[in-house]
């Protein structure tokens, strides 16, 4: 079996699982968002959306350390040196140990009094506010201090863990959501606490299971300071990117906020909820192939790495593409049948952050061939000036009195814009060659999404008198014949066909 077989079948395994993931995550959260805001109402569940995204501004210290954690076991996975895991295992632990230190400060000290001073929150409801950004804290901090075990689940590749464990998750936010409407207390501060369990259930399964079946997963006082200087160089670096990229989302949530109300907040947070659930299926795909990547490179294979890449960015745009069409098409009539009442701008919201997505989903796999050399410091640098600046230019135009969409348009340009240097980058850092990426990938993509544009501007008029299940079925069935026929290589068909032909069978 070759080397390719192998390890588009170990990717193919590992995306089956956390799709089946995330179609359980997507299902309950799509079911619990309703009866949520019909229990809390758009201003309780503004009011939630805006302090998690108060929270959620931490969480690119955590990100960064993931990301590291989860390079560095890949890393000595690739170059077979299993002694180092747990070196590395444990000087990320101790280094979390230190970052939830530093959250506390900043959270009960800067974030307390944004949260009491700078939102736009109803005096009546700013207890409640209180209540659930102590709640949220928590909930982050369990979170933090459980991605080193996380992080290791993945660089083993049992993806099978985390869809079983969603099983159990969803279950329990399905009860939170059936319960909700039958608890006499407060609803905003009994959703936040319950939420606060559902949170730190799953996080200590992730915790037993790596103690049980992964020798590594082992604290123990590690005097490597050259690991650990390496370690915070690449998490460090990385901050500076998920930094801005939190402020790029966050930021624009708060600025609608200080601009407009609640409301409006409520509306933000129900498009990016649906287009998270979206992008989770890329990211998802994404997760599985990273530990390939970094492991390619360490193990010198420096060609197989970028052919791994440019075929994943195509990849995520299909799986992206086939959801986000009919959703893009139907956005009033999906809205309208989910929720009992569609907040002012979400419609057009959610159009425009899925649109933004589609573009940078072609932008991971570039993140993630970089981060497997550990070189990241000039692309975080420019990419994040790039980002940041989406926070001054939105203020600007919201100033001169333009409506809140502008700012999703502004965020979009600048993910255009940035694809630019982001190319230049890898072609120096790891030899990327930008015509075989604009042939490969780009020109590939472009085939298939053209025929889609030109097929549904035809048949608009037919498929829409058809109801809305079967005007989506005949949309996702089309865009996947057409992406099939124009969007792979001969080998890439043959392999989809053959493994098709083993399921059958």
């Amino acid at each position: 079996m070759t080397d390719y077989s192998t390890n588009n079948k170990r990717i193919a395994k590992n995306t089956l699982f956390l799709y089946l993931r995330q179609l359980i995550t997507m299902a309950v959260s799509l079911y619990t968002v309703r009866v949520i805001l019909d229990v809390l109402g758009a201003e309780d569940y503004g009011i939630y959306n805006v302090i998690g995204g108060i929270v959620s501004l931490f969480s690119f210290l955590s990100g960064t350390m993931a990301s590291a954690t989860q390079r560095f076991l890949s890393f000595e996975m690739g170059k077979k040196d299993n002694g180092s895991l747990t070196k590395v295992f444990s000087v990320s632990m101790y280094t979390y140990l230190l970052l939830v230190g530093i959250i506390l400060l900043l959270s009960e000290t800067i974030g307390l009094w944004f949260v009491n001073n700078q939102l736009t929150i109803p005096a009546e409801r700013l207890t409640a506010a209180n209540f659930v950004y102590q709640s949220s804290i928590l909930s982050f901090i369990v979170t933090l201090l459980c991605i080193p075990y996380n992080a290791s689940i993945i660089a083993m590749e049992r993806m099978s863990v985390f869809a079983y464990s969603s099983i159990v998750d969803a279950g329990l936010k399905l009860a939170i959501a059936w319960l909700l409407p039958y608890i006499v207390m407060d609803h905003l501060k009994v959703y936040a606490i319950l939420m606060f369990i559902v949170i730190a259930s799953v996080q200590l399964y992730y915790v037993w299971y790596c103690r049980r079946y992964f020798d590594f997963c082992r604290y123990s006082h590690y005097k490597d300071h050259n690991l650990f200087r390496n370690m915070l160089s690449f998490a460090g670096w990385n901050m500076i990117g998920a930094l801005a990229n939190i402020l790029r989302g966050q930021g624009l949530n708060i600025l609608i906020n200080l601009f407009f109300n609640p409301v409006l907040n409520a509306a933000y947070g129900i498009a990016l909820q649906v287009n998270n659930a979206i992008t989770n299926f890329t990211n998802n795909f994404y997760t599985a192939v990273r530990p390939q990547l970094v492991k390619l490179y360490a193990g010198g294979n420096t060609k197989g790495m970028l052919d791994l890449g440019y075929q994943s960015s195509r990849y995520a745009f299909y799986l992206m593409l086939v959801i986000t069409i009919p959703i893009m098409l139907n956005t009033e009539e999906i809205l309208s049948i989910w929720l009992k009442e569609v907040p002012e701008h979400t419609v057009v919201f959610l159009r425009i952050i899925m649109l933004s997505s589609l573009i940078e989903v072609l932008s991971v796999p570039l993140a993630n061939m970089l981060q497997a050399s550990g070189k990241i410091k000039i692309y975080q640098l420019t990419v994040s000036i790039l980002f940041l600046l989406n926070i001054p230019i939105s203020y600007i135009f919201l100033r001169l009195g333009y409506n809140p969409e502008t700012t999703l348009w502004i965020n979009m340009a600048i993910i255009v814009l940035s694809m630019f240097p982001r190319l230049y980058i890898c072609k120096n850092i790891i030899g990327l060659s930008i015509n075989d990426y604009m042939k490969d990938v780009i020109v590939r993509i472009s085939i298939p999404l053209i025929f889609l544009m030109l097929l549904f501007y035809t048949l608009m008029s037919v498929i829409s008198t058809m109801n809305i299940i079967a005007t989506i079925a005949v949309q996702m069935s089309l865009s996947c014949i057409l992406i099939f026929t124009t969007g792979f290589t001969h080998i890439e068909k043959s392999f989809i066909l053959q493994q098709l032909k083993q399921r059958i069978k």
